[in-house]
Protein backbone atom coordinates (compact mmCIF):
# COMPACT_ATOMS: atom_id res chain seq x y z
CA UNK A 1 0.00 0.00 0.00
CA UNK A 2 3.14 2.40 0.95
CA UNK A 3 4.21 1.76 -3.33
CA UNK A 4 0.46 3.71 -3.75
CA UNK A 5 0.89 6.48 -1.76
CA UNK A 6 5.20 6.76 -3.00
CA UNK A 7 4.08 7.24 -6.45
CA UNK A 8 1.19 9.52 -5.45
CA UNK A 9 3.58 11.31 -4.10
CA UNK A 10 5.84 11.22 -7.23
CA UNK A 11 3.18 12.41 -9.30
CA UNK A 12 1.88 14.91 -7.40
CA UNK A 13 5.71 16.63 -6.91
CA UNK A 14 6.68 15.98 -10.31
CA UNK A 15 3.71 17.89 -11.70
CA UNK A 16 4.15 20.97 -9.06
CA UNK A 17 7.53 21.26 -9.77
CA UNK A 18 7.15 21.35 -13.25
CA UNK A 19 4.53 24.11 -13.70
CA UNK A 20 5.65 27.30 -14.27
CA UNK A 21 4.14 30.70 -12.25
CA UNK A 22 3.02 33.69 -14.02
CA UNK A 23 1.75 36.84 -12.95
CA UNK A 24 -1.81 38.57 -13.27
CA UNK A 25 -1.45 42.18 -14.63
CA UNK A 26 -4.98 43.87 -14.96
CA UNK A 27 -5.07 44.74 -18.28
CA UNK A 28 -5.22 47.90 -19.71
CA UNK A 29 -7.36 47.54 -23.05
CA UNK A 30 -9.19 44.43 -23.94
CA UNK A 31 -8.21 42.54 -27.28
CA UNK A 32 -8.48 43.48 -30.27
CA UNK A 33 -10.98 42.63 -32.11
CA UNK A 34 -9.59 39.82 -34.50
CA UNK A 35 -10.28 37.36 -36.94
CA UNK A 36 -8.02 34.65 -37.25
CA UNK A 37 -8.57 31.95 -34.65
CA UNK A 38 -6.12 34.17 -32.08
CA UNK A 39 -7.95 32.64 -28.85
CA UNK A 40 -8.91 36.03 -27.82
CA UNK A 41 -11.37 37.10 -25.26
CA UNK A 42 -12.66 40.17 -23.17
CA UNK A 43 -15.40 42.18 -21.92
CA UNK A 44 -16.06 44.76 -19.45
CA UNK A 45 -17.71 43.44 -16.57
CA UNK A 46 -19.09 46.33 -14.74
CA UNK A 47 -17.06 49.13 -16.22
CA UNK A 48 -13.64 46.90 -15.50
CA UNK A 49 -11.73 45.30 -18.38
CA UNK A 50 -11.98 41.26 -18.05
CA UNK A 51 -9.86 39.18 -20.16
CA UNK A 52 -9.17 35.33 -19.08
CA UNK A 53 -5.78 34.85 -16.96
CA UNK A 54 -4.74 30.94 -16.58
CA UNK A 55 -2.37 30.73 -13.35
CA UNK A 56 -0.24 27.85 -14.83
CA UNK A 57 1.35 27.62 -18.16
CA UNK A 58 1.17 23.89 -19.63
CA UNK A 59 4.07 21.96 -20.67
CA UNK A 60 5.49 18.56 -21.60
CA UNK A 61 4.39 16.94 -18.13
CA UNK A 62 1.09 18.31 -17.36
CA UNK A 63 -1.62 20.02 -19.86
CA UNK A 64 -3.69 23.06 -17.68
CA UNK A 65 -7.30 22.83 -19.14
CA UNK A 66 -7.37 26.05 -21.15
CA UNK A 67 -8.15 29.58 -19.87
CA UNK A 68 -10.57 30.10 -23.11
CA UNK A 69 -12.32 26.83 -25.06
CA UNK A 70 -14.61 27.45 -27.46
CA UNK A 71 -16.25 24.31 -29.70
CA UNK A 72 -19.32 24.66 -32.30
CA UNK A 73 -21.11 21.55 -32.69
CA UNK A 74 -24.67 20.62 -34.04
CA UNK A 75 -25.20 24.17 -35.02
CA UNK A 76 -24.75 25.28 -31.17
CA UNK A 77 -21.33 27.52 -30.40
CA UNK A 78 -20.32 26.86 -26.87
CA UNK A 79 -17.35 29.08 -25.24
CA UNK A 80 -16.02 28.86 -22.04
CA UNK A 81 -13.62 31.42 -20.01
CA UNK A 82 -11.89 31.60 -16.51
CA UNK A 83 -9.90 33.85 -14.49
CA UNK A 84 -7.74 31.97 -12.41
CA UNK A 85 -6.83 35.13 -10.42
CA UNK A 86 -10.32 37.04 -10.07
CA UNK A 87 -11.79 33.71 -9.57
CA UNK A 88 -14.66 34.03 -12.31
CA UNK A 89 -15.39 32.13 -15.12
CA UNK A 90 -18.13 32.47 -18.15
CA UNK A 91 -19.85 30.07 -20.15
CA UNK A 92 -22.18 30.53 -22.96
CA UNK A 93 -24.23 28.91 -25.17
CA UNK A 94 -25.41 30.27 -28.86
CA UNK A 95 -28.10 27.55 -30.41
CA UNK A 96 -29.23 27.23 -34.14
CA UNK A 97 -26.17 29.18 -35.37
CA UNK A 98 -25.38 29.34 -39.17
CA UNK A 99 -23.21 31.62 -39.94
CA UNK A 100 -22.59 35.21 -39.02
CA UNK A 101 -25.70 37.03 -37.97
CA UNK A 102 -26.84 38.46 -34.28
CA UNK A 103 -28.10 35.95 -31.75
CA UNK A 104 -29.13 35.52 -28.22
CA UNK A 105 -27.06 33.65 -25.56
CA UNK A 106 -28.98 30.58 -24.08
CA UNK A 107 -30.81 30.59 -21.26
CA UNK A 108 -31.53 27.52 -20.45
CA UNK A 109 -30.67 24.10 -21.60
CA UNK A 110 -33.28 22.62 -23.80
CA UNK A 111 -35.46 20.27 -21.94
CA UNK A 112 -35.07 16.30 -23.05
CA UNK A 113 -37.27 14.78 -20.40
CA UNK A 114 -35.55 14.81 -17.26
CA UNK A 115 -32.07 14.20 -18.92
CA UNK A 116 -30.97 17.73 -17.46
CA UNK A 117 -27.24 18.30 -16.55
CA UNK A 118 -25.32 19.44 -13.43
CA UNK A 119 -27.37 23.11 -14.15
CA UNK A 120 -30.46 23.89 -16.21
CA UNK A 121 -28.33 27.16 -17.07
CA UNK A 122 -26.78 27.18 -20.40
CA UNK A 123 -24.83 30.53 -20.07
CA UNK A 124 -23.64 31.57 -16.56
CA UNK A 125 -21.17 33.81 -15.12
CA UNK A 126 -19.85 32.89 -11.58
CA UNK A 127 -17.63 34.82 -8.72
CA UNK A 128 -16.35 32.99 -5.98
CA UNK A 129 -14.80 34.34 -3.16
CA UNK A 130 -13.50 33.96 0.57
CA UNK A 131 -14.58 30.16 -0.75
CA UNK A 132 -18.36 31.37 -1.70
CA UNK A 133 -18.84 31.32 -5.28
CA UNK A 134 -22.21 32.70 -6.69
CA UNK A 135 -23.31 32.07 -9.98
CA UNK A 136 -25.06 34.54 -12.10
CA UNK A 137 -27.70 33.38 -14.88
CA UNK A 138 -29.05 35.19 -18.23
CA UNK A 139 -31.26 38.31 -16.95
CA UNK A 140 -34.35 37.90 -18.61
CA UNK A 141 -34.78 41.79 -19.29
CA UNK A 142 -31.70 43.22 -19.81
CA UNK A 143 -30.01 43.30 -23.19
CA UNK A 144 -28.57 39.65 -24.38
CA UNK A 145 -26.74 39.81 -27.86
CA UNK A 146 -24.13 38.47 -29.78
CA UNK A 147 -23.11 39.24 -32.76
CA UNK A 148 -20.92 36.48 -34.97
CA UNK A 149 -19.14 38.51 -37.65
CA UNK A 150 -16.76 35.62 -38.69
CA UNK A 151 -17.88 31.95 -38.97
CA UNK A 152 -15.36 29.47 -40.75
CA UNK A 153 -16.62 26.00 -39.71
CA UNK A 154 -13.93 24.25 -42.22
CA UNK A 155 -10.87 26.00 -40.00
CA UNK A 156 -13.17 26.26 -37.07
CA UNK A 157 -12.75 29.70 -36.68
CA UNK A 158 -15.33 32.03 -34.66
CA UNK A 159 -15.28 35.67 -34.48
CA UNK A 160 -17.72 38.02 -32.54
CA UNK A 161 -19.07 40.42 -29.96
CA UNK A 162 -21.35 40.63 -27.57
CA UNK A 163 -23.63 42.50 -24.52
CA UNK A 164 -25.21 40.56 -21.79
CA UNK A 165 -26.91 40.85 -18.36
CA UNK A 166 -26.53 38.16 -15.83
CA UNK A 167 -28.75 38.41 -12.40
CA UNK A 168 -27.43 36.29 -9.35
CA UNK A 169 -29.74 33.48 -8.29
CA UNK A 170 -29.59 34.13 -4.72
CA UNK A 171 -30.03 37.99 -5.26
CA UNK A 172 -32.02 39.85 -7.74
CA UNK A 173 -30.11 42.77 -6.72
CA UNK A 174 -26.98 42.04 -7.71
CA UNK A 175 -26.49 42.35 -11.38
CA UNK A 176 -23.60 42.05 -13.26
CA UNK A 177 -22.99 43.65 -16.93
CA UNK A 178 -20.75 42.55 -20.00
CA UNK A 179 -20.08 45.17 -22.61
CA UNK A 180 -18.21 45.31 -25.34
CA UNK A 181 -17.51 41.59 -24.99
CA UNK A 182 -15.69 40.31 -28.37
CA UNK A 183 -13.65 36.85 -28.98
CA UNK A 184 -11.66 34.99 -31.79
CA UNK A 185 -11.70 31.68 -30.75
CA UNK A 186 -10.28 28.25 -32.67
CA UNK A 187 -11.18 24.83 -31.51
Amino acid sequence: MKIFYYIGLFITLTTLSSCEENDYVQPAELPAPTQEGKQTFGAEINGIKWTPFQRFQSNSNYHVPEAIWGKYTAQTLRIAVNNQETLESLSFMVNSVKGEGTYRFMTYFPKQGSNIQFSPYASVYQKCKSGNCEQYVIHPSFENSITITHFDSLQKIYSGKFTVSFINKNNPNDIVTLRDGRFDIKE
